[in-house]
Order: structure tokens, then C-alpha cells, then sequence
């Protein structure tokens, strides 16, 4: 399943969009896509601890992560709170709000 989460970045004094886009699928792994630094490759062990600690759960299913635009360097650990919530959502373990 597709889900979409958006975060933001601080390039200077602007702010850019970020998309996350979040799929899980048949499989094992978590794949992160999308000029993430180190800080970002590592929030999965972040996320993990804080799902755990909260209820939830990573799946135990392959993750496919985009962050985009592709061409924006992201950078910090801002990312772990809409990561985490575009896996909680993807996975079905909270109902997404339609408003």
C-alpha cells in the first residue's frame, strides 16, 4: 500500500516541501530513496524504538521509501516524525484523517 507524507526542510531562510512517499510490500527490507544523509539512512533504528516504545510496530515487510524532490539533499534527523507516520499509516496501524 501507497501513502504520502509531507514534511518540510530549511534550505537558508526558505522552506521546501518534502514528500514522502511510503510503500509496504511482500518482502523483507527498508529501502530509503532520495538523497538521504547518514542521519536519515539511520532513522529506521530511531523509528523502530519509538514505535516499540508507543505500541506499534515497523512491519515486518519490505519498506520502499522516496523522499522527493530527488535533487534536494536531506539532511537531520526532522525527517523521523513523518518517516514514522507514513509507516504507521502504509502498514495500516493508524487510520489516515481525510480532512
Amino acid at each position: 500500500m501507497l501513502k504520502k507524507v509531507y514534511g518540510s526542510a530549511v534550505f537558508g531562510v526558505e522552506a521546501h516541501t518534502i514528500t514522502i512517499e511510503v510503500n509496504v510490500d511482500k518482502g523483507i527490507g527498508y529501502h530509503l530513496v532520495g538523497l538521504p544523509d547518514n542521519a536519515i539512512k539511520e532513522s529506521n533504528f530511531r523509528i523502530a524504538a519509538a514505535l516499540q516504545n508507543n505500541g506499534y510496530k515497523i512491519p515486518g515487510k519490505k519498506l520502499i521509501i522516496n523522499m522527493s524532490p530527488a535533487d534536494m539533499r536531506k539532511e537531520g534527523s526532522a525527517y523521523d516524525l513523518p518517516l514514522a507516520m507514513g509507516i504507521l499509516t502504509a502498514s495500516n496501524q493508524i487510520k489516515e484523517d481525510q480532512h
